[in-house]
């Protein structure tokens, strides 16, 4: 049984107007640019057997872009997963006098470091940290995008470097007072 035209040209509709946004977005998510294209062509081939979902979306690239993320950490968790035994971090750097979140930051800038620690941080907490400083939203933008408080922004990004504090292992820090150590 093929399916009616119209939905065809339709899916190929999106991935004309968003095809290479979604590339873009698995891409730096995956560090992989051949991974990325096969990521792409998962999300619209889910886009094309959800089609009312994307069509009745407020935006359907918001819809696409939340898809992407969704296959293409699910790929960084399976890496994570079958690596997991012969992964080693990266020593801390000797005689680093820096603060603790600048020695942080400088580790996070590694986009691998960055991929890794996403790895081990859950869905709600990757998507805040893809639309931070992948798209480089502010918190308000995050928080009015996914219909959650600034607060809660601001928590899971906390989170985040919370987590890559504890696998990067960084000189001098000290968990947030209330965070229980993993």
């Amino acid at each position: 049984m093929s399916e009616p035209e119209d939905e065809v040209a339709r899916t190929e509709g999106y991935y004309r107007r968003y095809g290479e946004a979604v590339h873009r977005r698995c891409r730096r998510l995956l560090g992989d640019d051949a991974l990325a294209w096969d990521m792409t062509q998962e999300v619209f081939l889910r886009a094309h057997a959800h089609l009312e979902q994307v069509r009745s979306a407020s935006s359907p690239l918001s819809w696409l872009l939340t898809v992407a993320d969704r296959q293409c950490f699910s790929v960084l968790r399976r890496r994570r997963t079958e690596a997991a035994s012969a992964m080693t971090l990266r020593a801390p750097i000797p005689g680093l006098r820096t603060a603790p979140d600048d020695a942080l930051e400088r580790l996070l800038v590694d986009a691998d470091m960055v991929r890794h620690v996403l790895a081990h941080c859950p869905e709600d907490v990757q998507r805040i940290v893809a639309h931070r400083f992948l798209d480089e939203l502010e918190q308000e933008q995050i928080a009015a995008l996914l219909d959650v408080s600034r607060k809660t922004v601001q928590r899971k990004l906390q989170a985040f470097l919370d987590t890559a504090r504890r696998l990067l292992d960084v000189p001098g820090a000290v968990p947030r007072k209330g965070v229980a150590p993993a």
